[in-house]
């Protein structure tokens, strides 16, 4: 099963130059209880622009620098994205895809879930979730005190 976890404002914002454009510390801790102990998929970009290390996860990080070394136990690079797929998409196994922008946007199409947390307010940046409306419907929604928590399952 592949779940897709983000964290946008209402134009689908996700990122300002590899980064978050807010700190949600009620957002982060939802990401670490949903991803704790758990599989999480991201792109180089974005694992290599976290601001601290992710304890215990299995963290796939997708690139196709084929050079990439990342010397930690807990993290294994994958190249080919038709592996993942296969190995997930029809598992009970649950793979969190974590972003950036460019790894929603490729599995998209073969995500079950989609787990948003809609932060309120307005930001600038330069990276956006795609659109999903059409595809999925809101299945749960949790205001939280500073964030809303939804959740869409695919139609």
């Amino acid at each position: 099963m592949i779940k897709m976890v983000v964290a946008m404002d209402k134009n689908r914002l996700i990122g300002k130059n590899g980064q978050l454009p807010w700190h949600n510390k009620e957002d982060l801790r939802h990401f670490r209880n949903t991803t704790i102990n758990q599989t999480i998929l991201m792109g180089s970009k974005t694992f290599l622009n976290l601001p601290k290390k992710l304890l215990d996860r299995k963290i796939l990080v997708l690139t196709r620098n084929r050079d990439l070394v990342i010397e930690d136990e807990n993290v294994k690079i994958v190249h080919d994205i038709n592996d993942i797929i296969n190995k997930y998409k029809d598992s009970n196994e649950v793979l969190y895809i974590c972003g950036g922008a460019k790894i929603y946007e490729e599995f998209f199409p073969y995500a079950d879930e989609l787990i948003i947390s809609l932060i309120e307010g307005d930001y600038v940046g330069d990276a956006y979730f795609p659109s999903f409306e059409e595809s999925f419907t809101l299945i749960e929604e949790i205001q939280n005190e500073t964030f809303i928590l939804r959740r869409y399952q695919k139609r």
